[in-house]
């Protein structure tokens, strides 16, 4: 929670309000304040990245593989996975998902607050990762989904987005946020309905996880009163 600060005299005698604890100072621009856990997360995945990039196609495919949260590595690493994959991305393309992330988990952090912004991030990837997970072993199990989902690789930061991305719904003016769930709501249902494959799934799952959340925040945020 950010405190109020208190005004102090100047050297001229005039007083001026202190600066708040968190606000940004002089060496981080304003337009940049509450973006350093996205370019911190975001960081991570770049050099992740870098890494398996340089590594041989199936050495890359392999490291992939052992931080996926399919349903094999969950049976046997579920901790360790659950971590990894959401510092992996399979292609080059999928880097570019950092730009929207970096934008959501700014204005999260900025105007709801970080610890709110690392939960539902947490809540979306793993929470998503798990439902998707269970639904796909019940139609393993009883035989209307491939053998292969088992060990096929799931990795990225799509889940994280799209819970971030839910408990945006929080801080989107009011007039617009009907506006920004159903629409939300709309293009993930599109894409399921054009692609059946799970990760879209999972998306919604994710987002829906977030709206939740934003739910919660909502009557929890403070009421900023002007002096």
């Amino acid at each position: 929670m950010t405190s109020v600060g208190v005004p102090s005299p100047g050297q001229d005698g005039v007083a001026r309000p202190a600066r708040p604890w968190g606000a940004p100072g002089r060496w981080w621009p304003r337009w940049a304040w509450g973006s350093e856990l996205a370019l911190a997360y975001s960081g991570l995945v770049v050099v992740v990245a870098v890494v398996l990039s340089q590594l041989a196609p199936a050495a890359h495919r392999a490291a992939v593989l052992a931080a996926s949260t399919n349903l094999e590595n969950l049976r046997h690493t579920p901790a360790a996975v659950l971590l990894l994959s959401a510092f992996v991305v399979q292609t080059r393309a999928e880097v570019l998902l950092l730009v929207p992330l970096v934008v959501v988990m700014t204005l999260c952090s900025r105007w709801i607050g970080r610890s709110s912004t690392v939960v539902a991030a947490l809540f979306g990837h793993v929470g998503a990762t798990l439902l998707v997970a269970t639904f796909l072993a019940a139609g393993v199990r009883r035989g209307f989904v491939s053998h292969s989902v088992v060990t096929a690789p799931d990795v990225g930061v799509s889940y994280a987005l799209a819970g971030v991305a839910g408990l945006l719904a929080a801080v989107v003016p009011r007039w617009w946020r009907w506006v920004y769930v159903v629409g939300g709501l709309a293009t993930l249902v599109v894409l399921i309905s054009a692609d059946t494959d799970f990760t879209n799934v999972g998306h919604l799952l994710a987002f829906t996880t977030g709206l939740g959340l934003a739910v919660v925040s909502v009557p929890s945020r403070p009421r900023i009163v002007s002096p």
